[in-house]
């Protein structure tokens, strides 16, 4: 009998044990979860208030180009080929400012008519990089530094100074 109470006692407390472990690793979890969606809001924010700003820009006839023009960047490359690269790209390829090329951690994946490298290729020499994945812009323009000697700008800089 106290070999049963033993063991049904051991069992409670290491149920109860288990119990609060399991609770404890699903509230990280569950933290974590709501951690990632914060962060997505907040890169969706900072993206959708720079696309308003940017439309604002383009209602008052005036284009990004004039921006590089009055900084003396005359040649760029685009780091990011997505929905905001591609949105840079068609802003500026009849403009005086020439995009000799595009960066991109997936240049292998990327079609574009521009040629897409990735940070393990070589960099030909530009006036300023500009980084469209702006929510990151620190860490791409850290790792930028070590590849590429010219200006590093980021995109949402651009749009608000423009």
């Amino acid at each position: 009998m106290k070999k049963f109470v033993k063991t049904g006692l051991a069992f409670l407390l290491g149920g109860s044990v288990g119990a609060g472990v399991g609770a404890a690793v699903t509230g990280k979890i569950s933290e974590k979860s709501t951690n990632k969606k914060s962060e997505k809001i907040d890169k969706f924010k900072t993206y959708y208030n720079m696309l308003n700003q940017w439309l604002l820009l383009k209602q008052e006839g005036k284009s990004l180009e004039s921006y590089f023009m009055e900084s003396n960047i005359k040649t760029i490359a685009i780091y990011g080929m997505g929905e905001m690269g591609n949105r840079l790209y068609d802003e500026l390829k009849n403009s005086k400012v020439e995009v000799k090329y595009a960066i991109d951690k997936e240049a292998e994946s990327i079609y574009s008519e521009l040629d897409v490298r990735s940070l393990e290729d070589g960099m030909p020499p530009v006036d300023a990089v500009i980084v469209t994945a702006v929510f990151a812009f620190e860490d791409i323009k850290n790792e930028l530094s070590s590849s590429i000697d010219c200006q590093i700008i980021s995109l949402e800089d651009v749009v608000y100074e423009a």
